[in-house]
């Protein structure tokens, strides 16, 4: 198998397969990696799990989900507006020089403002359907669990729909 560049992810992005089936399978389908910063990780356990090891063992992510610390923080005046695990996550995109999943409307623009290649479960949905990773049928299903479980709005769904059926 052909290794598959990595990517960073913010928060929703992470939250988004917990609510599919087979969530993080789709997932893995697309990349080998996915970096996390360790405050999307703290997002991610906090309230429901009593640390970051027990979400990755929960939703057996260990293989998936790596944890990488913010090494230099230069967009502390560009990022103050958001939440800290978006502020990590595209300052860690920034210093590894790849894609972010984000999903938070002020955290997209922020990225795409400082040339970031972005995208959020919708756009990985529609890659892997492109890709021919899943077929229609898989990626209609998936589509409907994340607009079932809240993860995306109508008009994107009608957006990944029409795609799909374009395809």
């Amino acid at each position: 198998m052909i290794p598959r560049k990595p990517v960073v992810s913010d928060t929703g992005p992470i939250i988004s397969p917990e609510k599919l089936t087979s969530g993080f399978q789709f997932i893995r389908k697309l990349y080998d990696e996915v970096i996390i910063p360790a405050a999307v990780l703290e997002e991610l356990a906090h309230g429901e799990f009593e640390s970051g090891g027990a979400y990755l063992s929960h939703y057996h992510a260990t293989d998936i989900l790596t944890i990488k610390q913010v090494s230099s923080f230069d967009l502390q005046t560009k990022t103050s507006h958001l939440d800290e695990g978006e502020r990590q996550a595209i300052q860690l995109a920034l210093n590894e020089e790849l894609p972010l999943l984000i999903e938070e409307h002020a955290g997209r623009e922020t990225a795409q403002k400082l040339g970031l290649h972005i995208s959020g479960i919708a756009g990985q949905l529609n890659k892997a359907f492109q890709q021919d990773l899943i077929t229609a049928e898989e990626a209609k299903e998936k589509l409907n669990e994340l607009l079932i479980a809240g993860r995306i709005n109508t008009k994107v769904y009608g957006i990944i729909a029409e795609a799909i059926e374009k395809q």
